[in-house]
Protein backbone atom coordinates (compact mmCIF):
# COMPACT_ATOMS: atom_id res chain seq x y z
CA UNK A 1 0.00 0.00 0.00
CA UNK A 2 1.55 2.96 -1.31
CA UNK A 3 1.50 6.80 1.06
CA UNK A 4 0.35 9.59 -0.69
CA UNK A 5 2.92 11.55 1.47
CA UNK A 6 2.65 15.31 -0.39
CA UNK A 7 -1.03 15.24 -0.19
CA UNK A 8 -0.64 14.09 3.33
CA UNK A 9 1.65 16.99 4.11
CA UNK A 10 -0.97 19.12 2.11
CA UNK A 11 -3.92 18.52 4.49
CA UNK A 12 -2.38 19.25 7.54
CA UNK A 13 -1.05 22.34 6.34
CA UNK A 14 -4.60 23.38 5.66
CA UNK A 15 -5.80 22.02 8.94
CA UNK A 16 -2.89 24.03 10.28
CA UNK A 17 -4.44 27.18 8.17
CA UNK A 18 -7.64 26.58 8.87
CA UNK A 19 -7.13 26.54 13.02
CA UNK A 20 -4.95 30.02 12.89
CA UNK A 21 -7.47 31.27 10.48
CA UNK A 22 -10.08 30.48 12.86
CA UNK A 23 -7.92 32.25 15.73
CA UNK A 24 -7.43 34.80 13.97
CA UNK A 25 -10.93 35.56 13.15
CA UNK A 26 -12.07 35.00 16.87
CA UNK A 27 -9.46 37.21 17.96
CA UNK A 28 -10.53 39.99 15.38
CA UNK A 29 -13.86 39.32 16.23
CA UNK A 30 -13.93 39.67 20.13
CA UNK A 31 -11.12 42.46 19.98
CA UNK A 32 -13.66 44.64 17.81
CA UNK A 33 -16.36 43.87 19.93
CA UNK A 34 -14.75 44.81 23.62
CA UNK A 35 -12.84 48.08 21.48
CA UNK A 36 -17.05 48.81 20.60
CA UNK A 37 -17.74 48.00 23.89
CA UNK A 38 -15.34 50.40 25.40
CA UNK A 39 -16.16 53.06 23.14
CA UNK A 40 -19.87 52.76 23.64
CA UNK A 41 -19.16 53.05 27.36
CA UNK A 42 -16.83 55.59 27.08
CA UNK A 43 -19.18 57.75 24.82
CA UNK A 44 -22.09 57.20 27.62
CA UNK A 45 -19.70 58.20 30.56
CA UNK A 46 -18.58 61.30 28.28
CA UNK A 47 -22.48 62.17 27.68
CA UNK A 48 -23.69 61.69 31.31
CA UNK A 49 -20.35 64.53 32.44
CA UNK A 50 -21.61 66.73 29.70
CA UNK A 51 -25.42 66.29 30.76
CA UNK A 52 -24.50 66.35 34.42
CA UNK A 53 -22.18 69.85 33.80
CA UNK A 54 -24.53 71.44 31.76
CA UNK A 55 -27.78 70.47 34.60
CA UNK A 56 -25.39 71.75 37.06
CA UNK A 57 -24.67 75.18 35.37
CA UNK A 58 -28.72 75.52 34.84
CA UNK A 59 -28.97 74.84 38.39
CA UNK A 60 -26.55 77.14 39.48
CA UNK A 61 -27.75 79.81 36.75
CA UNK A 62 -31.57 79.24 38.57
CA UNK A 63 -30.26 80.12 42.21
CA UNK A 64 -28.26 83.06 40.79
CA UNK A 65 -31.29 84.58 38.87
CA UNK A 66 -33.57 83.58 42.19
CA UNK A 67 -31.08 85.35 44.54
CA UNK A 68 -31.16 88.16 41.69
CA UNK A 69 -34.73 88.35 41.67
CA UNK A 70 -34.98 88.31 45.98
CA UNK A 71 -32.92 90.67 45.90
CA UNK A 72 -34.90 93.21 43.42
CA UNK A 73 -37.78 91.83 45.12
CA UNK A 74 -37.48 93.60 48.35
CA UNK A 75 -37.98 97.28 47.37
CA UNK A 76 -41.06 96.31 45.08
CA UNK A 77 -42.33 95.12 47.96
CA UNK A 78 -41.61 97.77 50.51
CA UNK A 79 -43.75 99.84 47.63
CA UNK A 80 -46.68 98.47 48.55
CA UNK A 81 -46.40 100.22 51.76
CA UNK A 82 -44.01 102.71 51.01
CA UNK A 83 -46.31 104.74 48.28
CA UNK A 84 -49.48 105.19 50.35
CA UNK A 85 -51.37 108.14 51.57
CA UNK A 86 -52.58 106.11 54.85
CA UNK A 87 -48.97 105.07 55.18
CA UNK A 88 -47.69 108.92 54.71
CA UNK A 89 -50.20 110.25 57.00
CA UNK A 90 -50.33 108.12 59.79
CA UNK A 91 -46.37 107.76 59.82
CA UNK A 92 -46.58 111.98 59.70
CA UNK A 93 -49.20 111.70 62.99
CA UNK A 94 -46.46 109.08 64.54
CA UNK A 95 -49.69 106.70 64.81
CA UNK A 96 -47.98 103.18 66.21
CA UNK A 97 -51.03 100.96 66.44
CA UNK A 98 -51.84 101.29 62.42
CA UNK A 99 -48.42 101.41 61.60
CA UNK A 100 -48.46 98.11 63.31
CA UNK A 101 -50.56 96.08 61.85
CA UNK A 102 -50.55 97.88 58.25
CA UNK A 103 -46.71 97.80 58.03
CA UNK A 104 -45.18 95.65 60.20
CA UNK A 105 -47.20 92.44 60.79
CA UNK A 106 -48.88 93.33 56.87
CA UNK A 107 -44.34 92.99 55.34
CA UNK A 108 -43.75 90.24 58.00
CA UNK A 109 -46.38 88.02 57.07
CA UNK A 110 -46.87 88.73 53.78
CA UNK A 111 -43.96 89.07 52.17
CA UNK A 112 -41.71 87.50 54.93
CA UNK A 113 -39.64 91.00 55.91
CA UNK A 114 -37.64 89.54 59.01
CA UNK A 115 -37.22 93.19 60.56
CA UNK A 116 -39.18 96.97 59.38
CA UNK A 117 -37.72 99.90 60.86
CA UNK A 118 -39.24 103.49 60.24
CA UNK A 119 -37.13 106.63 60.30
CA UNK A 120 -38.86 110.14 60.53
CA UNK A 121 -38.12 113.74 59.05
CA UNK A 122 -34.64 113.85 61.13
CA UNK A 123 -33.54 110.03 61.46
CA UNK A 124 -34.33 109.26 64.16
CA UNK A 125 -35.79 105.74 64.95
CA UNK A 126 -39.70 106.24 64.80
CA UNK A 127 -41.13 102.34 64.33
CA UNK A 128 -39.05 98.99 64.97
CA UNK A 129 -40.97 95.78 64.09
CA UNK A 130 -38.03 92.69 64.67
CA UNK A 131 -38.27 89.49 64.02
CA UNK A 132 -42.05 89.00 64.58
CA UNK A 133 -42.13 91.25 67.45
CA UNK A 134 -42.92 94.95 68.28
CA UNK A 135 -40.25 96.81 69.64
CA UNK A 136 -41.47 99.44 72.51
CA UNK A 137 -40.01 101.67 73.03
CA UNK A 138 -38.65 101.61 68.86
CA UNK A 139 -34.79 100.47 69.41
CA UNK A 140 -32.34 99.04 66.66
CA UNK A 141 -30.40 95.35 67.43
CA UNK A 142 -27.29 95.29 68.82
CA UNK A 143 -26.19 93.32 65.59
CA UNK A 144 -28.13 96.06 62.80
CA UNK A 145 -27.95 99.43 64.68
CA UNK A 146 -24.62 100.45 62.57
CA UNK A 147 -25.85 99.12 59.41
CA UNK A 148 -29.68 100.59 59.48
CA UNK A 149 -28.49 103.97 60.31
CA UNK A 150 -25.72 104.00 57.77
CA UNK A 151 -28.84 102.96 54.87
CA UNK A 152 -31.15 105.64 56.38
CA UNK A 153 -28.76 108.35 55.89
CA UNK A 154 -27.86 107.20 52.50
CA UNK A 155 -31.16 107.28 51.46
CA UNK A 156 -31.65 110.58 53.25
CA UNK A 157 -27.98 111.65 51.57
CA UNK A 158 -29.82 110.45 47.99
CA UNK A 159 -33.00 112.48 48.60
CA UNK A 160 -30.65 116.02 49.35
CA UNK A 161 -28.76 115.04 46.08
CA UNK A 162 -32.37 114.58 44.16
CA UNK A 163 -33.63 117.71 45.75
CA UNK A 164 -30.47 119.58 44.34
CA UNK A 165 -30.76 117.85 40.60
CA UNK A 166 -33.93 116.43 40.27
CA UNK A 167 -32.37 113.82 38.32
CA UNK A 168 -34.16 110.40 39.60
CA UNK A 169 -37.72 110.03 39.88
CA UNK A 170 -38.40 110.30 43.69
CA UNK A 171 -41.15 107.19 43.26
CA UNK A 172 -38.08 104.99 42.30
CA UNK A 173 -35.62 106.01 45.14
CA UNK A 174 -34.47 103.25 46.55
CA UNK A 175 -30.81 102.17 48.25
CA UNK A 176 -30.67 98.24 48.03
CA UNK A 177 -27.81 96.55 49.64
CA UNK A 178 -26.50 92.97 50.58
CA UNK A 179 -25.11 93.22 54.08
CA UNK A 180 -23.74 90.73 57.33
CA UNK A 181 -25.96 91.38 60.22
CA UNK A 182 -24.18 89.53 63.25
CA UNK A 183 -23.09 86.61 61.29
CA UNK A 184 -26.38 86.14 58.79
CA UNK A 185 -26.25 87.66 55.47
CA UNK A 186 -29.19 89.67 54.82
CA UNK A 187 -30.99 92.11 52.21
CA UNK A 188 -31.96 95.42 53.27
CA UNK A 189 -33.51 98.19 50.96
CA UNK A 190 -34.58 101.77 51.86
CA UNK A 191 -37.53 103.49 50.25
CA UNK A 192 -39.10 106.97 51.32
CA UNK A 193 -42.64 106.86 52.50
CA UNK A 194 -44.54 109.16 49.97
CA UNK A 195 -48.27 109.77 49.13
CA UNK A 196 -49.85 108.16 46.31
CA UNK A 197 -51.88 110.80 45.44
CA UNK A 198 -51.48 114.48 44.78
CA UNK A 199 -54.16 115.31 47.38
CA UNK A 200 -50.72 115.42 50.10
CA UNK A 201 -47.89 117.74 49.77
CA UNK A 202 -44.65 116.68 51.11
CA UNK A 203 -41.95 118.82 51.82
CA UNK A 204 -38.94 117.91 49.84
CA UNK A 205 -36.07 116.26 52.10
CA UNK A 206 -38.70 116.17 55.16
CA UNK A 207 -39.66 112.29 54.03
CA UNK A 208 -40.04 109.60 56.26
CA UNK A 209 -37.48 106.59 55.38
CA UNK A 210 -39.07 102.61 55.78
CA UNK A 211 -35.55 100.29 56.08
CA UNK A 212 -36.74 96.53 55.09
CA UNK A 213 -34.43 93.45 56.01
CA UNK A 214 -34.91 90.11 54.56
CA UNK A 215 -32.54 87.53 55.97
CA UNK A 216 -31.00 85.17 53.36
CA UNK A 217 -30.46 82.16 55.38
CA UNK A 218 -34.21 82.31 56.38
CA UNK A 219 -37.18 82.63 53.92
CA UNK A 220 -35.31 84.12 51.02
CA UNK A 221 -33.41 80.97 51.05
CA UNK A 222 -36.41 79.10 50.78
CA UNK A 223 -37.99 81.52 47.94
CA UNK A 224 -34.85 80.82 45.94
CA UNK A 225 -35.05 77.09 46.28
CA UNK A 226 -37.90 77.04 45.41
CA UNK A 227 -37.69 78.79 42.75
CA UNK A 228 -34.67 76.74 41.46
CA UNK A 229 -36.80 73.73 42.18
CA UNK A 230 -33.62 72.10 44.42
CA UNK A 231 -33.85 70.28 47.72
CA UNK A 232 -31.76 71.38 50.73
CA UNK A 233 -30.54 75.02 49.19
CA UNK A 234 -29.18 76.27 52.50
CA UNK A 235 -26.62 79.34 53.36
CA UNK A 236 -22.91 78.27 54.15
CA UNK A 237 -20.64 80.25 54.71
CA UNK A 238 -17.81 78.54 53.37
CA UNK A 239 -17.22 76.64 50.17
CA UNK A 240 -19.12 73.13 49.71
CA UNK A 241 -17.81 70.33 48.33
CA UNK A 242 -18.43 70.23 44.51
CA UNK A 243 -17.91 73.97 43.67
CA UNK A 244 -20.43 73.44 40.71
CA UNK A 245 -23.11 73.46 43.24
CA UNK A 246 -22.77 76.66 44.84
CA UNK A 247 -23.78 80.40 43.99
CA UNK A 248 -21.26 82.82 46.01
CA UNK A 249 -23.56 85.69 47.41
CA UNK A 250 -21.63 89.10 47.09
CA UNK A 251 -22.02 91.92 49.49
CA UNK A 252 -22.88 95.48 47.80
CA UNK A 253 -18.78 96.45 47.98
CA UNK A 254 -18.33 93.29 45.99
CA UNK A 255 -16.81 91.28 48.42
CA UNK A 256 -17.94 87.20 49.09
CA UNK A 257 -19.92 86.78 52.58
CA UNK A 258 -21.14 83.36 52.04
CA UNK A 259 -22.25 80.71 49.34
CA UNK A 260 -25.53 79.00 48.46
CA UNK A 261 -25.07 75.25 48.60
CA UNK A 262 -27.72 72.67 47.45
CA UNK A 263 -27.00 68.86 47.05
CA UNK A 264 -25.92 68.89 43.06
CA UNK A 265 -28.58 66.57 40.88
CA UNK A 266 -27.03 64.52 38.15
CA UNK A 267 -29.17 63.24 36.19
CA UNK A 268 -26.79 62.08 33.74
CA UNK A 269 -25.00 59.41 36.36
CA UNK A 270 -28.24 58.57 37.86
CA UNK A 271 -29.14 57.68 34.28
CA UNK A 272 -25.74 55.58 34.15
CA UNK A 273 -26.38 54.06 37.08
CA UNK A 274 -30.09 52.83 35.82
CA UNK A 275 -28.89 51.63 32.79
CA UNK A 276 -25.94 49.56 33.63
CA UNK A 277 -27.52 46.38 34.74
CA UNK A 278 -28.76 46.16 31.61
CA UNK A 279 -25.84 46.95 29.51
CA UNK A 280 -23.61 44.62 31.03
CA UNK A 281 -26.39 41.53 30.39
CA UNK A 282 -26.60 43.42 26.45
CA UNK A 283 -22.39 43.21 25.90
CA UNK A 284 -22.51 39.25 27.51
CA UNK A 285 -25.09 38.68 24.51
CA UNK A 286 -23.67 40.51 22.29
CA UNK A 287 -20.04 38.35 23.14
CA UNK A 288 -22.04 35.08 22.64
CA UNK A 289 -23.23 36.26 19.91
CA UNK A 290 -19.86 37.25 18.37
CA UNK A 291 -18.65 33.94 18.96
CA UNK A 292 -21.43 32.36 16.93
CA UNK A 293 -20.89 34.67 13.85
CA UNK A 294 -16.87 34.05 14.15
CA UNK A 295 -17.73 30.43 13.48
CA UNK A 296 -20.13 30.88 10.81
CA UNK A 297 -17.85 33.58 9.13
CA UNK A 298 -14.75 30.63 9.34
CA UNK A 299 -16.51 28.20 7.63
CA UNK A 300 -16.95 30.82 4.60
CA UNK A 301 -13.89 32.13 4.97
CA UNK A 302 -12.06 28.97 4.03
CA UNK A 303 -14.32 28.77 0.97
CA UNK A 304 -12.88 32.01 -0.31
CA UNK A 305 -9.10 31.18 0.29
CA UNK A 306 -9.06 29.07 -2.74
CA UNK A 307 -10.50 31.96 -4.64
CA UNK A 308 -8.90 34.71 -3.69
CA UNK A 309 -5.39 34.41 -5.19
CA UNK A 310 -6.64 33.53 -8.82
CA UNK A 311 -9.08 36.45 -8.41
CA UNK A 312 -6.41 38.93 -7.31
CA UNK A 313 -4.29 38.18 -10.30
CA UNK A 314 -7.17 38.28 -12.82
CA UNK A 315 -8.01 41.75 -11.15
CA UNK A 316 -4.45 43.12 -11.63
CA UNK A 317 -4.12 41.92 -15.31
CA UNK A 318 -7.45 44.06 -15.98
CA UNK A 319 -6.55 46.84 -14.05
CA UNK A 320 -3.38 47.47 -16.00
CA UNK A 321 -5.09 46.59 -19.31
CA UNK A 322 -7.52 49.12 -18.44
CA UNK A 323 -5.42 51.93 -17.12
CA UNK A 324 -3.33 51.53 -20.19
CA UNK A 325 -6.00 51.77 -22.64
CA UNK A 326 -7.26 54.28 -20.80
CA UNK A 327 -4.49 56.47 -20.50
CA UNK A 328 -4.02 55.81 -24.38
CA UNK A 329 -7.40 57.33 -25.01
CA UNK A 330 -6.76 60.35 -22.88
CA UNK A 331 -3.40 60.93 -24.83
CA UNK A 332 -5.70 60.67 -28.22
CA UNK A 333 -8.33 62.46 -26.99
CA UNK A 334 -6.01 65.64 -25.58
CA UNK A 335 -4.13 65.17 -29.26
CA UNK A 336 -7.32 65.50 -31.07
CA UNK A 337 -8.17 68.61 -28.81
CA UNK A 338 -5.35 70.55 -29.39
CA UNK A 339 -5.12 69.62 -33.36
CA UNK A 340 -8.92 70.94 -33.15
CA UNK A 341 -8.29 74.32 -31.79
CA UNK A 342 -5.14 74.81 -33.71
CA UNK A 343 -7.03 74.07 -36.94
CA UNK A 344 -10.04 76.57 -35.81
CA UNK A 345 -7.30 79.23 -35.37
CA UNK A 346 -5.79 78.43 -38.42
CA UNK A 347 -9.45 78.50 -40.12
CA UNK A 348 -10.34 82.24 -38.34
CA UNK A 349 -6.78 83.58 -39.29
CA UNK A 350 -7.28 82.28 -42.77
CA UNK A 351 -10.61 84.02 -42.80
CA UNK A 352 -9.60 87.50 -41.79
CA UNK A 353 -6.33 87.45 -44.18
CA UNK A 354 -8.50 86.51 -47.19
CA UNK A 355 -11.04 88.83 -46.16
CA UNK A 356 -8.56 91.78 -45.67
CA UNK A 357 -6.48 90.95 -48.65
CA UNK A 358 -8.97 90.95 -51.08
CA UNK A 359 -10.10 94.33 -49.62
CA UNK A 360 -6.65 95.85 -49.17
CA UNK A 361 -5.07 94.91 -52.45
CA UNK A 362 -7.90 95.10 -54.53
CA UNK A 363 -7.47 99.35 -53.82
CA UNK A 364 -3.96 99.99 -54.58
CA UNK A 365 -4.26 97.49 -57.98
CA UNK A 366 -7.45 99.33 -58.79
CA UNK A 367 -5.47 102.62 -58.21
CA UNK A 368 -2.58 101.57 -60.23
CA UNK A 369 -4.37 100.64 -62.81
CA UNK A 370 -6.82 103.91 -63.32
CA UNK A 371 -3.26 105.60 -63.19
CA UNK A 372 -1.75 103.19 -65.89
CA UNK A 373 -4.77 103.47 -67.86
CA UNK A 374 -4.87 107.40 -68.15
CA UNK A 375 -1.12 107.37 -68.80
CA UNK A 376 -2.36 104.63 -72.43
CA UNK A 377 -4.91 106.54 -73.10
CA UNK A 378 -2.68 109.88 -73.21
CA UNK A 379 -0.35 109.30 -75.75
CA UNK A 380 0.15 112.70 -76.76
CA UNK A 381 -0.03 116.21 -75.59
CA UNK A 382 1.21 115.03 -72.10
CA UNK A 383 2.79 117.13 -69.78
CA UNK A 384 5.83 116.20 -67.13
CA UNK A 385 4.43 117.38 -64.70
CA UNK A 386 1.13 115.36 -65.64
CA UNK A 387 3.22 111.91 -66.11
CA UNK A 388 4.67 113.01 -62.40
CA UNK A 389 1.39 113.32 -60.99
CA UNK A 390 0.57 109.96 -62.20
CA UNK A 391 3.29 108.35 -61.54
CA UNK A 392 3.12 110.01 -57.95
CA UNK A 393 -0.30 108.14 -57.39
CA UNK A 394 0.94 104.61 -58.89
CA UNK A 395 4.26 105.33 -56.19
CA UNK A 396 1.88 105.73 -53.81
CA UNK A 397 -0.17 102.76 -54.52
CA UNK A 398 3.28 100.69 -54.74
CA UNK A 399 3.90 101.86 -51.38
CA UNK A 400 0.84 100.97 -49.33
CA UNK A 401 0.96 97.70 -51.68
CA UNK A 402 4.88 97.51 -50.28
CA UNK A 403 3.51 98.34 -46.31
CA UNK A 404 0.82 96.29 -46.20
CA UNK A 405 2.98 93.11 -47.27
CA UNK A 406 5.90 94.03 -44.85
CA UNK A 407 3.10 94.11 -42.13
CA UNK A 408 1.76 90.92 -43.13
CA UNK A 409 5.72 89.20 -43.13
CA UNK A 410 6.24 90.90 -40.14
CA UNK A 411 3.40 89.76 -38.37
CA UNK A 412 4.12 86.07 -39.92
CA UNK A 413 8.03 86.19 -38.42
CA UNK A 414 7.15 86.89 -35.31
CA UNK A 415 4.35 84.70 -34.63
CA UNK A 416 6.81 81.76 -36.11
CA UNK A 417 9.88 83.21 -34.00
CA UNK A 418 11.77 83.75 -36.91
CA UNK A 419 12.97 87.72 -36.01
CA UNK A 420 16.24 88.31 -34.45
CA UNK A 421 16.99 92.10 -32.94
CA UNK A 422 20.02 93.43 -34.93
CA UNK A 423 21.07 96.06 -32.22
CA UNK A 424 23.37 98.70 -33.41
CA UNK A 425 24.02 102.11 -31.97
CA UNK A 426 22.05 104.76 -33.57
CA UNK A 427 19.98 108.31 -33.25
CA UNK A 428 16.18 107.30 -32.35
CA UNK A 429 15.57 111.39 -32.53
CA UNK A 430 17.09 111.04 -36.27
CA UNK A 431 15.10 107.80 -37.40
CA UNK A 432 11.81 109.82 -35.57
CA UNK A 433 12.59 112.88 -37.57
CA UNK A 434 13.30 111.06 -40.76
CA UNK A 435 9.46 109.02 -40.08
CA UNK A 436 8.00 112.24 -39.65
CA UNK A 437 9.70 113.47 -43.08
CA UNK A 438 8.63 110.57 -44.96
CA UNK A 439 4.98 111.17 -43.49
CA UNK A 440 4.60 114.84 -44.31
CA UNK A 441 5.57 113.48 -48.48
CA UNK A 442 2.47 111.33 -48.03
CA UNK A 443 0.22 113.24 -46.87
CA UNK A 444 1.25 117.39 -47.11
CA UNK A 445 -2.18 118.29 -45.04
CA UNK A 446 -0.85 116.90 -41.99
CA UNK A 447 1.32 118.91 -39.65
CA UNK A 448 3.93 117.56 -37.04
CA UNK A 449 4.20 118.94 -33.86
CA UNK A 450 8.05 117.90 -32.51
CA UNK A 451 9.39 117.75 -29.08
CA UNK A 452 12.69 115.20 -29.48
CA UNK A 453 15.40 117.64 -27.90
CA UNK A 454 15.89 115.02 -24.14
CA UNK A 455 16.14 111.42 -25.84
CA UNK A 456 20.00 111.06 -26.03
CA UNK A 457 22.21 111.26 -28.91
CA UNK A 458 23.54 107.26 -29.56
CA UNK A 459 21.24 104.68 -28.26
CA UNK A 460 21.31 100.90 -29.08
CA UNK A 461 18.47 99.40 -31.12
CA UNK A 462 17.30 98.10 -34.15
CA UNK A 463 17.10 100.18 -36.25
CA UNK A 464 14.71 98.99 -38.92
CA UNK A 465 12.41 97.37 -37.03
CA UNK A 466 12.04 100.55 -34.97
CA UNK A 467 11.56 102.17 -38.50
CA UNK A 468 8.55 100.24 -39.10
CA UNK A 469 7.35 100.87 -35.35
CA UNK A 470 7.08 104.58 -35.77
CA UNK A 471 5.80 104.28 -39.52
CA UNK A 472 3.00 102.13 -38.73
CA UNK A 473 2.29 104.72 -36.18
CA UNK A 474 2.49 107.80 -37.71
CA UNK A 475 0.50 107.02 -40.61
CA UNK A 476 -2.49 105.60 -38.37
CA UNK A 477 -2.45 109.26 -36.41
CA UNK A 478 -2.72 110.52 -39.97
CA UNK A 479 -4.97 107.93 -41.32
CA UNK A 480 -7.54 108.37 -38.33
CA UNK A 481 -7.52 112.17 -38.05
CA UNK A 482 -8.49 112.95 -41.61
CA UNK A 483 -9.85 116.75 -40.40
CA UNK A 484 -7.44 117.44 -37.94
CA UNK A 485 -4.21 118.19 -39.21
CA UNK A 486 -2.06 118.74 -35.83
CA UNK A 487 0.11 115.87 -35.17
CA UNK A 488 2.23 115.95 -31.77
CA UNK A 489 5.23 113.80 -30.99
CA UNK A 490 7.01 114.18 -27.44
CA UNK A 491 9.86 112.56 -25.29
CA UNK A 492 9.98 112.46 -22.10
CA UNK A 493 13.60 111.35 -20.20
CA UNK A 494 14.08 110.68 -16.90
CA UNK A 495 16.71 108.07 -15.30
CA UNK A 496 14.80 105.15 -16.53
CA UNK A 497 13.07 105.38 -19.47
CA UNK A 498 12.91 106.78 -22.65
CA UNK A 499 9.12 107.64 -23.19
CA UNK A 500 7.92 108.93 -26.78
CA UNK A 501 3.76 110.11 -27.00
CA UNK A 502 2.50 110.31 -30.34
CA UNK A 503 -1.18 112.02 -29.96
CA UNK A 504 -3.81 113.09 -32.72
CA UNK A 505 -7.24 114.60 -32.47
CA UNK A 506 -9.08 112.29 -34.31
CA UNK A 507 -11.85 110.17 -34.36
CA UNK A 508 -10.19 108.23 -31.34
CA UNK A 509 -12.16 104.70 -30.02
CA UNK A 510 -14.58 103.46 -27.72
CA UNK A 511 -13.12 102.04 -24.04
CA UNK A 512 -14.50 98.56 -25.56
CA UNK A 513 -12.18 98.15 -27.96
CA UNK A 514 -8.83 99.13 -26.10
CA UNK A 515 -8.22 95.79 -24.66
CA UNK A 516 -8.14 93.91 -27.79
CA UNK A 517 -6.39 96.66 -30.02
CA UNK A 518 -3.06 94.86 -30.67
CA UNK A 519 -4.75 91.33 -31.26
CA UNK A 520 -3.61 90.17 -34.95
CA UNK A 521 -6.36 91.50 -37.43
CA UNK A 522 -8.45 93.24 -35.06
CA UNK A 523 -9.79 97.20 -35.82
CA UNK A 524 -11.72 99.20 -33.74
CA UNK A 525 -15.55 99.76 -34.69
CA UNK A 526 -14.57 103.29 -35.22
CA UNK A 527 -12.32 102.49 -38.21
CA UNK A 528 -15.19 101.12 -40.42
CA UNK A 529 -14.80 102.44 -44.13
CA UNK A 530 -10.90 103.49 -43.34
CA UNK A 531 -8.41 100.93 -45.22
CA UNK A 532 -5.86 99.05 -43.10
CA UNK A 533 -4.89 95.44 -42.30
CA UNK A 534 -5.01 94.98 -38.23
CA UNK A 535 -1.77 93.84 -38.16
CA UNK A 536 0.61 97.25 -37.77
CA UNK A 537 -0.58 97.67 -33.67
CA UNK A 538 0.73 94.00 -33.55
CA UNK A 539 3.74 94.26 -35.15
CA UNK A 540 4.22 97.69 -33.18
CA UNK A 541 3.66 95.85 -29.58
CA UNK A 542 5.90 93.07 -29.95
CA UNK A 543 8.77 94.82 -31.47
CA UNK A 544 8.75 97.24 -28.77
CA UNK A 545 8.16 94.25 -26.35
CA UNK A 546 11.14 92.52 -28.00
CA UNK A 547 13.41 95.96 -27.14
CA UNK A 548 12.01 95.47 -22.83
CA UNK A 549 9.42 98.33 -23.20
CA UNK A 550 6.13 98.69 -23.71
CA UNK A 551 3.05 100.77 -25.57
CA UNK A 552 -0.10 102.32 -23.87
CA UNK A 553 -3.05 103.80 -25.55
CA UNK A 554 -5.28 106.01 -24.27
CA UNK A 555 -8.61 107.26 -26.65
CA UNK A 556 -11.96 108.47 -26.46
CA UNK A 557 -14.28 108.48 -29.10
CA UNK A 558 -14.25 111.83 -31.04
CA UNK A 559 -11.50 113.47 -28.99
CA UNK A 560 -8.56 111.49 -30.47
CA UNK A 561 -5.77 108.98 -29.60
CA UNK A 562 -2.36 108.57 -27.98
CA UNK A 563 0.03 106.22 -28.18
CA UNK A 564 2.99 105.78 -25.43
CA UNK A 565 6.19 103.91 -25.94
CA UNK A 566 8.26 103.15 -23.07
CA UNK A 567 11.71 101.85 -23.82
CA UNK A 568 13.92 101.16 -20.96
CA UNK A 569 17.59 102.99 -20.75
CA UNK A 570 19.20 99.86 -19.51
CA UNK A 571 17.81 97.81 -22.77
CA UNK A 572 18.79 100.60 -25.44
CA UNK A 573 22.18 100.55 -23.59
CA UNK A 574 22.36 96.69 -24.84
CA UNK A 575 24.20 95.28 -27.74
CA UNK A 576 23.15 92.09 -27.75
CA UNK A 577 20.47 90.92 -29.68
CA UNK A 578 17.54 89.44 -29.12
CA UNK A 579 15.41 86.47 -30.51
CA UNK A 580 12.04 87.01 -31.58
Amino acid sequence: MRVNFEGTGAIKRLRVLKVRLTSHIMLVLVALTCAAAVMLCGFAWLAAVKVDDLYLRRQADFVRQGLDEQIKALPREQESVTKWDDAFLYSKQRNHEWLLDNVGRWTSRYFGHDRTYIFDDSNRLLFAFRDGTDTMPPHLGSDDGEEMTALAGEMRAALVERKRTGDEPLGQLARVRTIMIGNRPAITSARPILPSSTRMQIEPGKEFIAVSVKFIDGKAAESVAHYARLEGLHFSPSKGEDERAQVPVLSHDGGVVGYLVWQPIRPGFMLLQQVAPAGLGCLALLIAAVFWLGRGLHRTSLTLLDSQAELTHHRNHLEEMVADRTAEIERQRQELDRLLVHERQVNALQRQFVAMASHEFRTPLAIIDAAAQRLCRSTTNVSGEYVHEKAGVIRSAVVRMVDLMESILASGRLETGKIILKRSEGDLKVLLITCCDRQRELSPSHVFHLDLELIPGILTFDRSAMEQVFTNLFSNAVKYSPDQPDIYVRARVDDKVVEIAIADSGIGMDADDLPKLFQPYYRARSATGIAGTGLGLNVVKQVIELHGGTVEVTSELGKGTTFIISLPIECLLSDQQVAA
